[in-house]
């Protein structure tokens, strides 16, 4: 780590509190004139967190090191100290900067000469001695005093966050929330920034106050672990509730050293659902969020249900929709059709290529067919973009993702819900099972009474990351029609792939299994030679002129180890897109132009969402700075700042949960061991159906077989016997 002092000349760029600047050495400062020395220069380009927008003629000192890049040497700070000076100069240079309005050179000459070298000091001491100074205003006066006492007070708190070892980036995010009373604040309640400012979860929280001298056995401690287990568990395991026995176990063994007792516990839990922050249903445990949602939801879709239905000559309209695609649906087929046209709300469930795309595009021609109009209001929706591309593909009609057609905000945040209903006839949405329990409430809740609701997955994939078994639940229920699909009618390119899914879905690897086919293969290898195989894999399709963004991808379950996602994303990113001119590293990996990238979380304001895969178009650039980069995604470029950069990885490697509600032509899927605590036969199954055209799985044949015998842990939820209740309810049982 190294020290460098000096004058800001310039500000090159700052926005949300990363600047870069430049700064002028002082050769009279003999370890500046060693660097002026060693540089041939004397200024000098630093890149800095601030508190707040840095001046021109602020005196700074930096920590951080030197990086040698191909405009120079840089200065990368990660601590930054702002001095006061005490010279005629400098204090002259600091007054009249842009800091302090309408406070000239001359004004600031008086100063000085009225009040002294240490004028700064004396000013914050006794704001009236300015006073004596000559010909300055009231104005003049209270933006002195004001400036000063808020660049003391701000340095004074960011200096408290850091003698708590917390970064720099760290401090600026909890004063930006709290302004300039945030070390006050925290020191009161450190574990309010786990709800209240963005990546801060109770390990965090956890150390701050530890450092602050909170006990182990703090009551807020305590709480604040109960809830950060609780989520830990809920959005991890995706189940909608724990039972109280469980959690407890969980607490004293996250606690380790010591016990709670489990009257103490108890306490803690009513205290919790007093500020309703859980809700307490007998011995289960439930977020209020999730339990809210799971709740809402079952009223919600039971009423949706239940609204009046029409009488339609179902047969006659499936007819027509036969004549006019030119094709003959199967019984299943005009089930599901029928099913549709008929309930208010129906399911319709089944594998790969067992027609669920055909028999959207017939209930959408039937249903416009019945009303004689080409312009109701259709919405086609699925939980991912490229889902609702293919969607789109496919029937010839818009399709978007449920986020875009809520008017998702970012946050919580939806320009639609109950308090604003949108007006559709008919609601189809995809790939059901990726939707967890809040995002169908929302969706239910911003339906009018005459929509019709046709939900449309594969019950057998992976059930939505977020908490719920929602398709499931739904299906179990008995409550409503449910068309369940089996007949296989893909025949083209990738129907060997279809029937190689159906029998790892049924649990066993079909009598052909080692012969292979012409739409997949398995190449039996040792885990060191994974990497090396994908590399081999990828490059025949390469070279057959498959797109390695748009075409291909590789199926991982898990994100570290020798055969993670980071090694082989690394990996792939050497062999098919070398370092040739410049890259922005990021920790563990690095950008550079022409990488494959995965989109990690909403961003409303952009219009990309988390799994949405591009292709990283250009670097951005200030005074020949890189300040950013720019994605190709299918909607159009997308800009990213610096800061913004955690939004992205590479994504060469994704995990199958990532890849779900998406189609590649060729899927690459390792299986060894160490994959086998992930491997489980929805697992697999899932990955294998995103094949459109070829599928290439590599590795151990034996951890495969074991894989698809193991089921998945069944979720707790509580969707389905809400459905099954019989009772009367009303909105009030989930207020």
């Amino acid at each position: 780590m190294g020290v460098v002092r000096g004058i800001i000349s310039k500000v090159i760029y700052f926005k949300n509190n990363f600047g870069i600047v430049q700064i002028t050495l002082d050769h009279n400062d003999p370890e500046m004139k060693e660097i002026i020395e060693e540089q041939y220069t004397l200024t000098l380009t630093v890149t800095s967190n601030f508190d707040r927008k840095p001046f021109k003629d602020e005196l700074y000192e930096f920590t951080g090191q030197f990086k040698d890049t191909d405009y120079g040497y840089q200065f990368q700070a990660n601590h930054f100290e702002r001095i006061v000076a005490n010279t005629l100069e400098g204090i002259v240079n600091y007054l009249s900067s842009d800091l302090f309005t309408g406070i000239g050179k001359q004004k600031a000459t008086r100063i000085y000469h009225t009040l002294g070298q240490d004028c700064i000091n004396v000013i914050l001491n006794d704001p009236k001695s300015l006073d004596e100074v000559k010909g300055l205003t009231a104005t003049n006066k209270a933006e002195i005093v004001k400036v000063l006492q808020e660049n003391a007070h701000s340095r004074k708190t960011t200096v408290a966050f850091l003698n708590l070892g917390l970064t720099m980036t760290a401090a600026l995010k909890i004063i930006n929330t709290y302004g300039n009373d945030a070390y006050e604040i925290v020191k009161a309640n450190p574990y309010m920034l786990i709800d209240e400012v963005e990546g801060y979860g109770f390990k965090r929280a956890d150390q701050i106050a530890l450092s602050l001298g909170f006990k182990e056995s703090s009551p807020l401690r305590l709480k604040a672990l109960i809830m950060y287990l609780l989520k830990e568990l809920t959005y991890s395991f995706g189940n909608t509730y724990f039972k109280k026995e469980d959690l407890y176990e969980r607490i004293n063994k996250e606690l380790r050293t010591w016990e709670i007792a489990f009257k103490e516990f108890n306490s803690f839990l009513e205290d919790l659902s007093k500020e309703k922050k859980i809700i307490i249903e007998d011995e289960d445990i439930f977020l209020k969020k999730v339990y809210d949602s799971e709740k809402s939801f079952a009223f919600k879709i039971k009423t949706l249900a239940e609204g009046e239905t029409i009488n339609i000559d179902t047969k006659s309209l499936i007819e027509k929709a036969e004549k006019k695609f030119g094709l003959s649906y199967g019984k299943e087929q005009k089930e599901a059709i029928s099913n549709a046209l008929l309930n208010k709300v129906s399911i319709i469930t089944g594998g790969p290529g067992t027609g669920k795309s055909t028999i959207i595009k017939g209930i959408i021609y039937c249903f416009q067919d019945y009303y004689k109009a080409s312009d109701l209001s259709i919405a086609q929706l699925a939980p991912t973009g490229r889902a609702a591309k293919r969607m789109q593909e496919i029937t010839g009609k818009e399709a978007m993702t449920i986020h875009k057609f809520l008017g998702y905000e970012g946050g919580d945040i939806f320009r639609y819900g109950e308090d604003a209903l949108i007006d559709s006839e008919l609601v189809i949405v995809d790939e059901f099972s990726m939707v967890d329990i809040e995002l169908a409430n929302r969706l239910v809740s911003a339906l009018t009474p005459k929509t019709r609701l046709v939900i449309v997955g594969d019950a057998d994939q992976l059930p939505s990351i977020g908490p719920g078994d929602v398709l499931n639940d739904l299906i179990k229920s008995d409550y409503f029609k449910v068309t369940h699909l089996h007949d296989i009618y893909r025949q083209e390119e990738g129907s060997a792939i279809v029937n190689l899914a159906h029998s790892i879905n049924e649990g066993y690897l079909p009598e052909y299994f080692r012969e292979n086919s012409s739409d997949w293969s398995f190449i039996a290898l040792e885990k060191d030679q994974i990497i090396n195989g994908i590399i081999e894999v990828l490059e025949r399709a390469v070279n057959k002129r498959m797109d390695l963004i748009k075409d291909i991808q590789v199926l991982v379950p898990m994100y570290r180890g020798e055969n993670g996602i980071h090694n082989i994303n690394n990996a792939l990113q050497e062999k098919f897109n070398p370092l040739v001119d410049e890259e922005i590293k990021r920790f563990n990996h690095s950008f550079r132009v022409g990488d494959k990238v995965l989109q990690l979380v909403n961003r409303s304001e952009k219009d990309i969402m988390n799994g949405d895969i591009g292709k990283v178009y250009r670097f951005t650039k200030s005074e020949n700075e890189i300040t950013g980069l720019e994605v190709e995604f299918d909607s159009g470029i997308v800009k990213y700042k610096l800061e913004e950069l955690d939004d992205l990885m590479l994504a060469y490697a994704i995990t199958i949960h990532k890849a779900q509600g998406s189609e590649f032509d060729l899927v690459v899927m390792p299986i060894t061991s160490q994959y086998y605590i992930m491997l489980r036969k929805k697992l697999i199954y899932t990955g294998i159906t995103r094949a459109k055209k070829f599928l290439v799985m590599l590795g151990s044949v034996n951890y495969l077989a074991m894989g698809i015998t193991k089921m998945d842990d069944q979720r707790q939820t509580k969707l389905k016997e809400r459905l099954e209740d019989k009772r009367e309810i009303t909105p009030f049982d989930f207020m």
